[in-house]
């Protein structure tokens, strides 16, 4: 008699109508019907939990499914799900590995920004289920004595994340956000045939709703250093390495509005 993991495996495997050699005798052996009334039945189950997957794609990756559009989308989803079955009970959780597969994909020949819009996804969809960003004390920060502040690690909210790339994802994420006429007025102003200027994107959550802002290259390299646990003047000479005029006072006030910024420490050196 199999074992309960092999069962899994064999039974798995059909409902991604796996053909591998020797499955087929070991499936129809955990069957107590004719084989072919227990392929019907199988069928329509394997047609309900394929069905999921691609709309738990569709859900978590809407821009893409629009510019695909729904058939194309559908093969994309079926060839994913066909090297990368879901493997958790939660379907909020499936569909992480799309940007590396889109990598490797065909697709990205003919769209080659879209492994990026597939990373600018995800990470909105990872910040729209992140817990809850703490409120900034300013009051704190004020009472910090000013020759210590340069030293202080600013924390960074855990949801929010930083996509660079060399296509204009946020342009583009933006306008899959309007309606359908402005929608298309919008992607057609947007250049997507060859990268133009690097796109920095910042995802955030901010009252309830997740947003892609676009940052220029010195905010993002502020961003870039607080993440990487660098004091603050570590990050504004990092931001002022890349532009000059660099105003960190005006970038701290939109990154503690936006729930970017969620408190700070002390630096342990201090």
């Amino acid at each position: 008699m199999p074992s309960l993991p092999e069962v899994q495996a064999v039974f798995g495997g059909a409902l991604r109508n796996d053909a591998t050699p020797g499955h087929s005798s070991a499936l129809w052996a955990l069957f107590a019907e004719p084989e072919a009334l227990a392929e019907r039945r199988l069928a329509a189950y394997r047609r309900n939990v394929i069905g999921n997957w691609r709309s738990a794609l569709a859900s978590s990756y809407p821009v893409l499914a629009q510019l695909l559009g729904a058939q194309r989308f559908r093969q994309l989803a079926d060839r994913y799900i066909a090297s990368y079955p879901s493997r958790s009970g939660d379907l909020n959780a499936y569909g992480g590995e799309l940007a590396a597969w889109l990598d490797d994909s065909s697709l990205s020949n003919e769209q080659p920004y879209l492994p990026d819009m597939a990373r600018l996804e995800w990470a909105l969809l990872v910040a729209y289920g992140a817990a809850d960003a703490a409120v900034f004390d300013l009051a704190a920060l004020a009472d910090v004595p000013a020759a210590v502040q340069p030293n202080l690690r600013l924390h960074v909210w855990v949801g929010a994340a930083l996509i660079e790339s060399p296509w204009p994802l946020v342009d583009i994420w933006q306008a899959h956000q309007l309606a359908e006429d402005e929608r298309d007025s919008a992607l057609a102003a947007i250049d997507v045939r060859s990268p133009t200027a690097p796109c920095r994107a910042l995802v955030v959550r901010s009252e309830g709703r997740v947003l892609a802002l676009a940052l220029t290259a010195s905010a993002a390299a502020f961003l870039r250093a607080l993440q990487s646990g660098q004091t603050l003047a570590e990050a504004i000479a990092a931001a002022l390495s890349v532009d000059p005029a660099f105003n960190p006072g005006a970038t701290l006030q939109a990154f503690i509005a936006q729930r970017t910024l969620t408190g700070f420490s002390m630096n342990d050196a201090t």
